[in-house]
């Protein structure tokens, strides 16, 4: 699988993409209804952070729908990671297709930023988690 998406709190969503998705495939779509139906089944808004250092998604048509799926109800906001300016681009690509709420849709390049973010974003939201686990920081 390209991807991992793990629920880590009734509010925090995590995921890593291990890989970026050959052309073509239909990761992208699988990847977006999943995140729809999470959204649509929490009980509450939820956060998202991403962990893009090993792939993202590459599709501009994937990334609209992206960006208009923070439009829902349940998105509360997101943050992504990594180094690489290509991600950066795509990610800026994302920001121009979530118009109502970019100042809440981040990309930062280290994993200890996007955290910082989310602790913004709502105080306390990070707190309890085994991060250095989770992100397999390096």
């Amino acid at each position: 699988m390209d991807y991992q998406i793990k629920k880590l709190t009734d509010e925090l969503i995590f995921i890593q993409w291990r890989q970026t998705p050959t052309v073509n495939s239909e990761v992208e779509n699988q990847y977006l209804k999943e995140l729809e139906q999470l959204l649509t089944a929490a009980p509450q808004p939820v956060y998202f952070l991403s962990d893009l250092r090993s792939g993202r998604i590459v599709n501009l048509r994937a990334i609209r729908r992206l960006g208009e799926l923070t439009q829902h109800r349940n998105w509360a906001g997101s943050t992504a990671f990594s180094k690489d300016p290509i991600t950066s681009l795509l990610v800026r690509s994302f920001q121009s297709y979530a118009q109502k709420s970019p100042s809440k849709n981040e990309m930062q390049t280290t994993p200890e930023e996007a955290l910082s973010f989310l602790e913004a974003l709502k105080p306390g939201l990070t707190e309890g988690i085994d991060w250095p686990t989770v992100l397999k920081i390096r």
